[in-house]
């Protein structure tokens, strides 16, 4: 799977095919985007860099659409999950974002609902309570058997397709991840909550990202393949 460079400003983009999921990164660092306050505190920068990412965006979603940014109205729904409204309501775009440190990444498909889910990869001293936590038993008593920095590697990747699965259902991570359980080495479906309609017909695939990051995409009508693009100036 290999990575598109597309370098900056986004022309218009068409509609991705049938089976396919466009997936963005980018660093936001990287980008000539002058929005949000400009001050250095904590808050000031977590502030900026959701600005940044709304920005980007509606940039890259317009390109789709054939539509300028501002026009666009991103909604939530109830359980919290971004999709558009307003004019663009009916449309059969769907997408899902994520974004770890500085980098962002966004999932764009055409009539399937997308869970995208990014990390940086880094040292997690709790990775062992985490994995008890918030994994299947077996998966759990796996993690705890690893060794560093091995097993803070493979919790991202169970964890990044965890999310990505809930994302793309849309629905809270509070009473479904105790009901999940995944495979590993790949990550793969083992079993989804009873309640998930259709959940036989979800796929999940592992991305191919620049070294240092691991990220998962799923969606909920597939099997889908991800076409990776990252962008430049």
């Amino acid at each position: 799977m290999s990575i598109e460079t597309v370098r900056l400003p986004i022309r218009s983009r068409p509609m991705p095919a049938g089976g396919e999921v466009d997936v963005w990164i980018t660093r936001l660092s990287e980008m000539p985007l002058d929005a949000g306050p400009r001050g250095e505190n904590r808050r000031e920068r977590i502030l900026r860099q959701r600005v940044q990412q709304q920005f980007f965006l509606r940039l890259l979603l317009a390109a789709y659409l054939g539509c300028p940014g501002k026009s666009l109205e991103i909604v939530r729904s109830e359980r919290g999950k971004p999709m558009l409204g307003g004019a663009h309501a009916d449309s059969a775009l769907q997408f899902n974002l994520s974004h770890s440190g500085d980098w962002l990444a966004v999932a764009v498909a055409v009539e399937v609902a997308v869970g995208i889910d990014l990390e940086v990869e880094r040292r997690l001293p709790r990775a062992p309570l985490l994995a008890r936590r918030f994994l299947s038993p077996d998966e759990a008593e796996w993690i705890v058997g690893l060794d560093e920095p091995f097993r803070s590697s493979q919790f991202l990747k169970q964890w990044t397709a965890r999310e990505s699965l809930v994302k793309a259902r849309g629905c809270g991570l509070a009473g479904c991840l105790g009901e999940i359980a995944l495979d590993w080495q790949p990550p793969a479906i083992r079993r989804l909550p009873a309640d998930w309609e259709g959940g036989r017909a979800m796929a999940l695939a592992s991305l191919a990202l620049p070294d240092g990051l691991v990220g998962h995409l799923a969606a909920c009508d597939g099997p889908v393949r991800p076409v990776i693009r990252r962008i430049t100036t």
